[in-house]
This record gives C-alpha cells, sequence and structure tokens, in this order.
C-alpha cells in the first residue's frame, strides 16, 4: 500500500478515537469509588514526592503496582489536577491499542482489514467505555497487545529486535498490573507455539536475554515497595493475585465471585454492537486461513479463547478483565467484514441480519414498554435520570439498529458497517452530554464533598458511612475519611463532645425514606447528605 494510504489510515483511526474517547472526558466529575481512589493515589504522589508507595487515605496501596499511578500523575503536572487529566491516560491508551490493532491486522491480514480491525475495537461498548475511566484496565490492554504484536512481528519477519521488544512490552504490563501481564501473554503464545508445533521458536525469542531485559525493569520498584513496605510482595503475589484466582482460603477469600459461565454477557454485552456477528467470524476464521501470513489466525482463536477461558476459571471476576482478549475479537471481526464487503455472501449476511434484526425487535419492544408505561420512575430520585432524556436514548439506539438492520437488507454493506460502527459512540457522546451530568451527585462525590470542605476546619477528617461514598470524596476535599462499617460506628462517631461531620448515602426510593438516621442532616445533593450530631443554624439545604 501507498504511503498516502497508510497516512489514510492513521488519520481515521486518530479521528474517531479523538472523537470516542476523549470528546467530554470532563462532562462528569470523577465517580466512586475507583476513579476518585485512583486520582487521588496520584495526586498524593505528587503532593508527598513519594513515587515508590501508593498511597490512598493515609495508607500504603497494596493491590497494584505504580505505572498507572505515575501516568496519571504525570498528566496532572501537564495539564493540571482535574477530571481531564486524570483520565488522559486511559484515553491514550485506548487509543494506542486501537493503532497497535490496525498494525497486527495489517502484519496479518492486509491494511484493510486492519484498518476496520481499529474501527471494530474503537466502537466496542467495553472499549468506548474502559477508554473514559480512571481504571487501570486500558493501559495494561494495551502493553498487552503491544507484546503480542512484537511477537506476531517476530515470527512473520524473522527479526530477534521483534523478541526483545516484546519482553519490554511485558514488563510494563506486569507494572501496571501484575503477574498477569506473564501469564496472559505467555498463554496465549504458548498455546500458538504447541498448536504450531512450533516450540523450536523458543529457541528464536531470546528468552535468557529477554528474563534478563523483564527483570532490569520491574525488579527496582518491587525491591524498593519491599523495603518500604515488609511483606508487601507476599500480599501481592499470593493474597492480592493466586488467592483471588483460586477459590481462597479461611484466611484469603477472593472478590468478584461469580459463575463460570459469567463472562458469556461480558462478551455479548462488551462488543455490542459487533458481537452479534462474532460467532460467525470465529466460525470463517476456523475455516478459511487462505491469503494469511504465516498461519496466525489460530493465533487470534488462541487469544480469544485463551483469555476468555482463563478467566472463567477463576474465582474472581469483573468484566474488565475481559478487555484483553477485545484487540483479537476486533481481528477476526475486521477479517470476517473485509470479506463481507469484497464478496458478500447470503449466509453472511443472513447472519448479520439475523443478529441485528433480534437486537432491534428486542429494542422496539423494551422502549415501547418504557416509554408507554414509565416503569422506573423512582431512577430521578435514586440515580438523577431525567426520565425523558432517558427515552430519547432509547429511541436513539433503536433507530440506530434498526438502520443498521436496514442498511443490511438492502445490501449497501458499506453504509451499513458505517452506521453499526456509529451506533455506540452516537448512543454514549449523547448519554454523556444530556444523562450523566445529572447522574454525577449521585455517582460522584464533588459536590457535597466540596460543601463539606468548606465546614471542616484545615486538618480535620470526616466520617463516612459505606466505602463507595468516598472515592472521589477524598480526591476532592484533599482529606482522608474515616469509615464507618454499621450503624453503631457511625453513632459511636458522632457521640464525640466536639461537633463532627460524615458523608452517608442513601439507596432509598423516595425522599421520604431517606437519610433516617441519628443525626442531623445539614445538606442533601443527589443521594448522598453531610450529616452532624448537631444541628446547622440554618434550614436543611436539598438539591438534586
Amino acid at each position: 500500500m501507498s504511503i498516502r494510504e497508510k497516512h489514510a489510515h492513521f488519520a481515521i483511526l486518530l479521528t474517531l478515537c479523538g472523537v470516542v474517547f476523549f470528546v467530554g472526558l470532563g462532562v462528569r466529575d470523577l465517580w466512586n469509588i475507583d476513579e476518585g481512589m485512583h486520582a487521588a493515589i496520584a495526586h498524593n504522589m505528587l503532593i508527598s514526592g513519594d513515587w515508590i508507595t501508593p498511597v490512598y487515605r493515609g495508607e500504603a496501596f497494596l493491590d497494584k503496582p505504580p505505572l498507572f499511578n505515575w501516568a496519571n500523575a504525570i498528566a496532572f503536572v501537564l495539564f493540571g489536577v482535574n477530571e481531564i487529566a486524570a483520565r488522559i491516560p486511559s484515553a491514550v491508551a485506548g487509543s494506542g491499542c486501537v493503532i497497535v490493532t490496525y498494525l497486527l491486522g495489517r502484519r496479518i491480514f492486509d491494511a484493510k482489514t486492519g484498518l476496520l480491525a481499529g474501527i471494530v475495537l474503537a466502537t466496542s461498548l467495553l472499549v468506548i467505555v474502559l477508554s473514559r475511566v480512571v481504571q487501570y484496565d486500558m493501559l495494561f490492554t494495551f502493553f498487552i497487545t503491544l507484546a503480542l504484536y512484537f511477537f506476531v512481528s517476530g515470527v512473520i519477519e524473522q527479526r530477534k529486535r521483534y523478541f526483545l521488544a516484546l519482553y519490554v512490552a511485558v514488563a510494563l504490563a506486569f507494572l501496571t498490573k501484575g503477574p498477569l501481564a506473564v501469564v496472559l501473554t505467555g498463554l496465549v503464545i504458548g498455546g500458538y507455539l504447541l498448536h504450531k508445533d512450533r516450540i523450536r521458536l523458543l529457541l528464536q525469542m531470546q528468552i535468557p536475554l529477554g528474563i534478563v531485559i523483564f527483570l532490569i525493569i520491574v525488579t527496582p520498584w518491587f525491591l524498593l515497595m519491599e523495603r518500604a513496605n515488609p511483606g508487601y510482595l507476599v500480599y501481592f503475589l499470593y493474597q492480592q493475585h493466586l488467592a483471588n484466582f483460586l477459590s481462597g482460603t479461611s484466611d484469603y477469600k477472593p472478590r468478584h465471585v461469580e459463575p463460570f459461565y459469567y463472562y458469556v454477557k461480558i462478551v455479548v454485552f462488551g462488543l455490542l454492537p459487533w458481537s452479534l456477528m462474532l460467532p460467525q467470524a470465529i466460525a470463517r476464521a476456523a475455516k478459511d486461513h487462505r491469503n494469511v501470513r504465516a498461519g496466525m489466525v489460530p493465533f487470534l482463536l488462541i487469544w480469544l479463547a485463551g483469555i476468555f477461558l482463563f478467566f472463567s476459571a477463576a474465582t474472581s471476576k469483573l468484566g474488565s478483565y475481559l478487555l484483553p482478549l477485545t484487540p483479537a475479537a476486533a481481528l477476526l471481526l475486521g477479517h470476517y467484514w473485509r470479506d463481507f464487503l469484497v464478496q458478500p455472501g447470503e449466509k453472511a449476511r443472513f447472519g448479520i441480519l439475523l443478529g441485528s434484526g433480534f437486537v432491534f425487535g428486542v429494542l422496539v419492544l423494551f422502549t415501547g414498554y418504557v416509554v408507554a408505561e414509565k416503569p422506573w420512575t423512582y431512577l430521578h430520585f435514586t440515580t438523577g435520570i431525567v426520565w425523558d432524556d432517558l427515552e430519547t436514548a432509547l429511541v436513539l439506539l433503536t433507530a440506530l439498529f434498526g438502520l443498521a438492520f436496514l442498511l443490511t437488507w438492502l445490501r449497501r454493506n458499506l453504509p451499513a458497517f458505517a452506521v453499526f460502527a456509529a451506533i455506540l459512540p452516537v448512543f454514549l457522546l449523547y448519554v454523556v452530554f444530556t444523562i450523566l451530568p445529572g447522574v454525577n451527585p449521585y455517582k460522584g462525590s464533588r459536590e457535597i464533598a466540596l460543601e463539606l470542605d468548606k465546614l471542616l476546619a484545615p486538618e480535620e477528617t470526616f466520617g463516612y458511612y459505606h466505602h463507595h461514598i468516598i472515592g472521589s470524596a477524598v480526591f476532592y476535599t484533599r482529606r482522608d475519611g474515616v469509615e464507618y462499617y454499621h450503624d453503631w460506628h457511625l453513632d459511636q462517631f458522632l457521640a464525640s463532645k466536639e461537633r463532627v461531620y460524615a458523608l452517608v448515602q442513601t439507596k432509598a426510593r423516595s425522599e421520604a425514606d431517606a437519610f433516617q438516621g441519628n443525626y442531623h442532616v445539614i445538606k442533601v445533593i443527589g443521594n448522598k447528605a453531610i450529616v452532624s450530631n448537631r444541628p446547622d443554624t440554618q434550614e436543611t439545604e436539598v438539591s438534586k
């Protein structure tokens, strides 16, 4: 392909990423608990000057390595301490992941397949969401994808420098999220080598030198962390990873326990709207390996299935864990759509019509029910969602799926692909600018935290009831709060002889049932309230 075409492809993908990942990043506040927590850790690094031990609420945060926190702290230095800066590392990582996926598609198939795969990845639900939040997963997935790109390049080009670059990428992934970096890349690469009977390739991968490179990058921080926090390595490697993966022991219970089939729904919803075609894409790839370099289609299938089965076998499960398989799915879908656009087959067309038609039909019925019956009007009180805006969002989503179905029916395949690619960006940007501002006081704590900060003396702390309220409150007040787990804990705190304040959150579905405790309500914003052991001199303020 020409240089002009390459530049055009990069321009298309970078423009798409700019719109989907960056537009409206600062519209909403940092939400509880993860966004506020990670931003507070990064900000604390800047204030304290300690870039070795991540600290949250005055205690060492031992759950994750520091690379993502370092990236956030650097973003704060460059762009100021704000919501946009906190989210920039994830948005940049998401964009990088799209570009690397394009390069992988170009390596394995051709440039047009890579372009389609990049578009598929950038417009998938899970990727869009996790590229717009303050979490580790997108940066981790970028480094995993980069590592696998270097492996594929090494296999195809037969150049050892790519294998050395592989170890650098794995080391950076390790510094982002820990041992999973080695496990996931080893699982995919090992599975491919065994499947293709290419164990001899291990000799070309310069593993001894690679281990040295890996250790040079990873070891210094872990040694410094262990010296500053004795016992860290045992906690991090055993409790945080091994115990969470397995069924746990009497001492270490795994978190986020879900059944084996949990990730089926994550794939279905996380890869929307493209998951509708994924079964066909997998079947087609498994049958047809023609015009594919070095037999790399099995590599993509192993990448997809290996990570899916690995996390399904784990006891602890979160939807974001599955993010590293999305580039493989996007490449298979890009390959599928490339063939369909060049040589449209009736079987493939029927599959797209079946999937999009099913979703369109479900959305028509669901949207009609919601508009006619208005079944969850209490959502305005519990989440801040304006009902009319929710109805409009559902109508918009239904119309987009309907248009994609119609264009496929009319055999306008390229416009149909474009509409499929536009469905979630258009829908989610509507949600970002229309619905999320009203949800802010319910999912985050910025407004009420700033009000609380005005009431507190310098260096004074505050209490909070339930940890889901605290993340952004710590970030916005720059104060460490004290968590109270039970009603009697909160009552003890409020029994102080001095005037004290606490943040509480309600799950009540009506105003009459909210904030019924042994305290005086000072101010209410959304589903949270500032409460005290003494009444305010003014009437309670309520802001919805």
